[in-house]
């Protein structure tokens, strides 16, 4: 079959999958949502088995062994090639100064397993966003937003985009280009912010008046800066195609298809590409970036991407990171899974865990967060999927503070079409600190929004001003007990109804906590973050019922994004939900013993009960066992969540407390999950080696 078929038949397939019906298409429209499944978001990891040619001789136990294990590991890394792949790490402890592997990718760092073999790095090296990283996966020529070479004045590898700006369009129409786009390459298609509120999406950030709390002089808005406008709407897509239509103009196809909905020519939408790196891996370690802790936090992370494109995290255990635990940046179709996070060197501001920066189709999934600020954070991303997770406990500001940090979903702007499944979390945050973010969805997720001992920004689901279209379909969420009101939210730019908000199940539209102004009078409240919202099939503790509330499930049309259906036509809907909009099925890797799907309002016999009395009072568990010092074990959330495999893990494996405490613990997937995870159940990754001729 020769290459240029071969392009075709994977073309026609895309287009084939995308032409069926949608899991969501009965409850969402189209211009809500994009295609979340595992052919999608992710993508099979590859079991190499071969070992490179050079395999390092370490030294354990010795920090002046730093550099010589370094050399040692970098020697062995640089002889992996296309069949020779593994470099292993044998049980031990070792530290280094840092890692760096090498461009040629189709390599995996692996350990004995995360009880096993420990590294720890010293002083880190340069990759993703500047910081200093343990461990880092990067392509050769590494770029970012700022580079001369992806801005219009003179750069080479950046086009205007001019058609092509449908969504689900697979031919996009390039001019002005300082260069030819090359087949194989990652492109990054973006355009520039709001600088009018259009009244429905409206992508901004904090260089527009009243669109993010932190001010224009904080430097960190992403996405490329063109003649003082920020370009944060991003979509990282693969070019699968070339066709050069003569000065400096091209028809390029891309895979997948455009995401967005709000392209158009006034805003100035262009492109940019670059190189990746593919197929690199880091398993079966623990990774404790505690020694590089003399400089800021802020400073340094355990592992880097940059550029990286179907690369993974897996069965790994990572403990003390500064900045961030994981930082993909211009990644693609990424996969972190199956792993434990622990800590971190600060409490406050910049001390994350798994920290998204433009990154598309990446999968964070099966993870399990103890003792960390917040695990997931996000800026100007697109297209992912974060499922299947369990987080306890924050560590926000300290012991003594009250204030709890949830899930991000959004801290930057322009994150669009990303979905949370199933996860077990406090909550989820789309903030207003840099801008807005639209689009996104949150399906079969339990969200309890309580932490003992906290009181403030308790909340299971916050969205903050210009934070609007968003989807919160069949979850669980608050704390029995705890939770005394179902919302509070927006009514006007400068008034709310209900509250207080660290007591109700929905924060919406609000500039900050209990207000209508930030403390930098730079935000106000946004009443179509509330009336843009489309809510379904979710249980809450106030309520303590499902509610299938017609007029919450069918907003109007705004700008941008379609009425969503009609009242009526919510009012006759059937009352069923699918099982994921990841999945097709269970997945081959789901614990035997956990039901699938595991939370929802279709799902009556779960097992997660609270602790009643006695140590843990409060926490979650799923056995009177775990609720010691005299506790028990209650029935609780009307039996619509069980533990997802996950906590499982923690509680029943590792031994967890069900309040979070206490100090780290061991951890291997291999002895919690049915499978590791080897293949995420996605399809074939989009071909590589494909050649492409500039006619």
């Amino acid at each position: 079959m020769n290459r240029r078929f071969l392009l075709f038949v994977i073309l026609f397939a895309a287009f084939s999958l995308r032409a069926f019906p949608q899991a969501w298409s009965t409850f969402l429209d189209p211009s809500r949502a994009i295609d979340w499944s595992n052919s999608q978001v992710g993508f099979a990891i590859p079991s190499y088995t071969v070992n490179c040619s050079i395999q390092p001789s370490l030294t354990a136990n010795s920090s002046g062994a730093a550099s010589a294990n370094t050399t040692s590991i970098q020697k062995a890394l640089a002889s992996c090639d296309a069949t020779h792949n593994v470099v292993n790490i044998p049980a031990g402890t070792y530290y280094v100064t840092s890692i760096a592997f090498g461009s040629q990718g189709h390599q995996v760092l692996r350990g004995a397993g995360p009880n096993s073999t420990t590294i720890i790095p010293t002083v880190g090296a340069g990759c993703a966003i500047g910081t200093n990283n343990g461990i880092c996966m990067s392509a050769a020529a590494g770029v970012y937003a700022g580079n001369p070479i992806v801005l219009p004045s003179g750069g080479g590898q950046q086009c205007s985009w001019k058609a092509g700006y449908a969504q689900g369009t697979t031919s996009i129409t390039l001019s002005n280009c300082g260069g030819a786009p090359v087949v194989g390459d990652v492109i990054n298609l973006d355009q520039a912010n709001d600088t009018t509120d259009t009244g429905g999406v409206f992508v901004c950030d904090v260089n527009i008046n009243q669109c993010g709390y932190e001010g224009s002089t904080g430097g960190n808005n992403n996405g490329r800066s063109i003649s003082g406008a920020t370009y944060s709407e991003q979509q990282l897509t693969v070019i699968t195609g070339v066709k050069s239509l003569g000065g400096g103009s091209y028809t390029v196809t891309i895979s997948p298809g455009v995401y967005f909905t709000n392209i158009r020519s006034s805003q100035s939408p262009g492109a940019w590409w670059f190189q990746v790196v593919q197929n690199d891996g880091v398993e079966n370690l623990t990774l404790n970036g505690g020694t590089m802790s003399s400089g800021s936090p802020g400073n340094y992370g355990n592992i880097g991407m940059q550029q990286c494109y179907q690369c993974w995290v897996r069965n790994v255990r990572s403990l003390n990171a500064g900045r961030y635990h994981i930082d993909p940046y211009l990644s693609f179709q990424a996969v972190i899974r199956d792993s434990y996070f622990y800590g971190a060197a600060g409490t406050g501001s910049e001390s994350y865990t798994i920290e998204l920066d433009e990154t598309a189709a990446t999968l964070i999934e099966n993870n399990i967060f103890q003792q960390v600020t917040v695990p997931t954070i996000s800026g100007a991303n697109s297209g992912n999927v974060v499922d299947y997770n369990f987080s306890i406990f924050s560590n926000y500001g300290g012991s003594g503070s009250p204030y709890i940090q949830q899930a991000y979903e959004s801290h930057n702007a322009g994150n669009n079409f990303n979905l949370f499944e199933g996860n077990d979390f406090i909550g989820i945050t789309s903030d207003d600190a840099w801008g807005s973010s639209p689009q996104d969805t949150y399906f079969r997720n339990f969200l309890y929004g309580w932490q003992n001992g906290k009181s403030a920004n308790t909340i299971p689901i916050v969205a903050r001003d210009y934070v609007r279209t968003y989807n919160i379909v069949g979850n669980v969420m608050g704390q029995p007990g705890y939770h005394t009101g179902y919302q509070t939210y927006a009514t006007s730019k400068s008034a709310i109804s209900g509250g207080p908000e660290s007591l109700s199940i929905y924060s919406i539209g609000l500039a900050s906590q209990d207000s209508c102004n930030a403390s930098s009078s730079l935000t106000v409240c946004d009443p179509l973050a509330f009336t843009t919202l489309m809510r379904w099939g979710n249980y809450d503790t106030v309520n303590n019922a499902v509610r299938w509330d017609s007029t919450e499930a069918s907003p109007g049309a705004v700008t941008y994004v379609n009425a969503n259906f009609t009242s009526s036509y919510f009012s006759s809907l059937a009352h069923t939900l699918p099982n994921s909009l990841y999945y097709v099925s269970k997945p081959s890797w789901w614990t035997s013993s956990v039901a699938w799907p595991p939370i929802g309002p279709d799902v009556t016999s779960g097992n997660l009960g609270v602790c009643s009395g006695g140590t843990f009072t409060g926490g979650q568990a799923i056995s009177a066992g775990q609720c010691t010092g005299g506790g028990k074990l209650t029935t609780a959330w009307a039996s619509h969540a069980n533990a997802i495999p996950a906590l499982v893990c923690y509680l029943n494996v590792m031994g967890g407390p069900p309040d979070g405490s206490g100090s780290v613990l061991n951890f291997d997937a291999s002895q919690c999950y049915s499978s590791s995870g080897t293949n995420t159940g996605a399809g074939p990754g989009t071909p590589t080696g494909l050649t492409a001729v500039v006619q």
